[in-house]
């Protein structure tokens, strides 16, 4: 009889994960899966128990992650106090890395092994409004790339170019099909070529990173341009999966600031060149010159 109990309360919990009609998920205070329906993967798009030990955040965008660890710390701290549930719409992304919007109810409970959250999952239709305004955002976001005056760039998790906006015309003269699957690195100026190269490859191995560098590119003109870049590391990101950079022309800024450090050289040598004067100085009264040490 003892050995019956725990197989009939199996039974049950996988007859109530197989017929719920909405997704179940139960996550630890570390945020690790312990326990996913088949209506879950089915939402999410993965395959038996693919989701068991996966971080939560995985079924998340990006942008959302750090917001979560914060909500599973307060769902978690206080064991043996339950919190009332909490009804929320978030973002989600599927396995290909599709996006879908989830309704889900959280609350938390006590285990021999610590605090437990446990999540109800819901798909929600997006509206048809709703899908146009995406739609009409999405467009607004790509005249403002292809009319701006910065280079947008995503490269590859080889380095290799996947896109790059219209702009490299206006700003080096070259178009995007020149570009669009090189490196480009034939471009950057000899002087700066070695530490541009050696701080790519520090920076692809980071994802998540955020950094800059400045370096001279060559303009199909044969001039040299001074760009400032800014670079997100997203290979990891279930959508964009490459790097994604920004780049600006400040050449009329670098020649600016020549002109001042020159200036301020020019007059450091001409100080340099003043005799300074002390003492009584004795003057012909005639001539009107100085007298020096030979009369």
């Amino acid at each position: 009889m003892n050995q019956e109990k725990p197989t009939r309360r199996e039974a049950v919990s996988k007859a109530v994960l197989v017929s719920a009609p909405e997704g179940i998920l139960v996550v630890d205070v570390h945020g690790l899966i312990l326990l996913a329906s088949a209506q879950t993967e089915e939402l999410f798009g993965y395959e038996c128990d693919e989701l068991l030990g996966l971080p939560f955040e995985a079924l998340l965008p990006e942008v959302f992650r750090e917001e979560h660890r914060r909500q599973i710390a307060t769902e978690t701290r206080v064991s043996g106090l339950r919190p009332a549930r909490v009804e929320l719409e978030l973002p989600g992304v599927r396995k290909d890395g599709t996006a879908l919007l989830v309704g889900m109810s959280v609350n938390s409970v006590d285990s021999p092994d610590g605090p437990l959250v446990c999540c109800i999952l819901r798909g929600i239709d997006v509206p048809q409004q709703a899908e146009q305004a995406r739609r009409e955002m999405e467009e607004r976001f790509r005249l403002m790339v292809e009319n701006s005056h910065d280079i947008l760039t995503i490269r590859d998790a080889d380095a290799k170019i996947r896109y790059m906006s219209p702009s490299i015309n206006r700003v080096l003269g070259y178009t995007q099909e020149q570009m669009i699957g090189a490196t480009g690195f034939e471009l950057i100026h000899p002087e700066d070529r070695t530490s541009v190269e050696t701080a790519l490859n520090e920076f692809w191995k980071n994802p998540g990173a955020r950094d800059s560098i400045q370096y001279r590119a060559r303009h199909a003109n044969g001039t040299w341009v001074s760009l400032e870049v800014v670079a997100y590391n997203l290979l990891e990101h279930p959508v964009i999966r490459g790097v994604v950079l920004n780049g600006r022309d400040i050449s009329a800024r670098k020649n600016d600031e020549a002109g001042r450090e020159q200036l301020i050289a020019d007059l450091q040598q001409a100080i340099s060149k003043v005799n300074t004067l002390t003492g009584l100085l004795p003057i012909c009264a005639s001539c009107k010159k100085i007298h020096d040490e030979s009369g």
